[in-house]
């Protein structure tokens, strides 16, 4: 029986939104599997205090500021991080925006600006990427997408749409590149517990968090494992699919009966 290779030594990754939450713990996890990683954000600051932990595990780390609204900024990306590092072998799109509106009073701008992180940027870079991979014909990416692009959450419509357009890119990728040896397959995650999604996370556990089956949110390393799979030839059977890591939230039922109440009820039948 073949051991699952999830190694992924002397290999060029780049992360978006790769200095907190969910994409520094993709980053690192990244790195202590052999990777070379490009971090980017808006932040300098949390970019290199994410570098200077990637860079004790003794690989190296290229922190880049930039806008992924700004096509301009992703060439630049693209092309320091060619120039720094070599030829990205695996592109994670996990930046995001999630600005709070309702449907009733979300405006234009919100709308176009969330669609062009979301979904347009993951699509750009990819297309940056493409050329060198189909020359190789190997390449890897995994977009990031939420279990908030498989159901509606309220209040933040642009970004569920923006996720749930990623899903359908994120196949198309898959269908019209795989012949080029490239995967693309998404990892959608329910809440995490971020910096971001602290608030949220207070909330909900307060209420006991009924949320999911497992009863609390998911630590970023548990959304990095995943996403470590993906991207390591442990993963090279997977292509164009999508992967719920939600704690069951997709299918948590609407009557969480315990055996003694379902018993109950049906002696009452």
């Amino acid at each position: 029986m073949t051991v699952a290779d999830f190694s992924l030594k002397d290999q060029v990754a780049l992360v978006t939104g790769g200095s907190k939450g969910i994409g520094r713990a993709i980053a690192l996890a990244f790195a202590e599997h052999g990777a070379d990683v490009a971090i980017t954000a808006r932040g300098q600051d949390a970019l290199e205090a994410t570098k200077k932990d990637i860079e004790a595990t003794g690989r190296r780390c290229l922190a880049f500021a930039a806008d992924l609204a700004d096509d301009a900024a992703l060439r630049k990306l693209h092309e320091t991080v060619v120039s720094e590092l070599g030829v990205i072998d695996i592109l994670v799109n996990n930046a995001a925006s999630a600005d709070i509106f309702g449907l009733h009073d979300m405006p234009y701008e919100n709308f176009e600006k969330t669609l062009r992180v979301n979904t347009w940027a993951p699509i750009y870079l990819a297309q940056l990427c493409f050329p060198a991979w189909r020359e190789r014909g190997k390449g890897r990416i995994v977009n990031i997408g939420s279990n908030g692009g498989l159901k509606p959450d309220p209040f933040i419509g642009a970004y569920s749409a923006s996720k749930a357009a990623l899903q359908i890119v994120t196949t198309g990728m898959a269908v019209e590149w795989s012949r080029y040896g490239i995967r693309a397959n998404s990892v959608c995650p329910g809440l995490v517990r971020t910096e971001t999604a602290a608030p949220m996370v207070a909330i909900l556990e307060a209420g006991g968090f009924q949320q999911n089956m497992v009863h609390r949110a998911a630590d970023a390393s548990e959304i990095a494992g995943m996403v470590v799979l993906l991207a390591s030839p442990a993963g090279s059977y997977c292509q164009g699919e999508r992967f719920v890591v939600d704690g069951g939230e997709m299918f948590r039922p609407t009557y969480d009966f315990t055996i003694e109440q379902y018993e109950a009820i049906k002696k009452a039948q």
